[in-house]
């Protein structure tokens, strides 16, 4: 697949972002193991290179693209990146902690448009109040 191909078919998630104060094209790759730089980016920022100790072969759908960076599933996983597919958009996690909210500001926050998830560590039922038993998948079946 050419870089022309690729980028028509619409499956990438690309944009500019900066990196060390410049602009750069950048290609977000969750299949990618690694994160690369081109050798054009690199000289722009004046880093540092060394020698690779082995030889590594590299295939992309670079050609005919100015990509200057892609980022792989190392960056991405180590900075908690999560990819919307469905919008072909990143969403970076907040530096801050998450937040505790109470369910009349849960309710609150959604009327606003926010997205919500919510995760129950335990339940406790108090007083004689109706039990529910909520069935819970344990085992898929393989998906494909």
């Amino acid at each position: 697949m050419t870089g022309a191909e690729a980028v028509g078919s619409g499956n990438l998630v690309m944009g500019r972002c900066v990196i060390a104060g410049k602009s750069a094209c950048v290609l977000y790759d969750s299949k990618a193991t690694h994160s690369f730089v081109s050798e054009s980016y690199v000289q722009r920022l004046g880093l540092p290179v060394c020698e690779l100790q082995c030889d590594l072969v590299v295939s992309t759908p670079a050609s005919g693209l100015e990509l200057e960076v892609i980022l792989g599933m190392d960056w991405l996983s180590a900075n908690r990146i999560l990819i919307v597919c469905c919008e072909k958009s990143l969403l970076f996690p907040n530096s801050e902690e998450p937040e505790l909210l109470s369910s009349h500001d849960v309710m609150k926050e959604l009327q606003n448009g926010a997205q919500c998830f919510l995760i129950f560590t335990h339940l406790v039922v108090e007083g004689e109040g109706m039990i529910c038993v909520i069935p819970v998948v344990q085992e898929f079946e393989d998906v494909k």
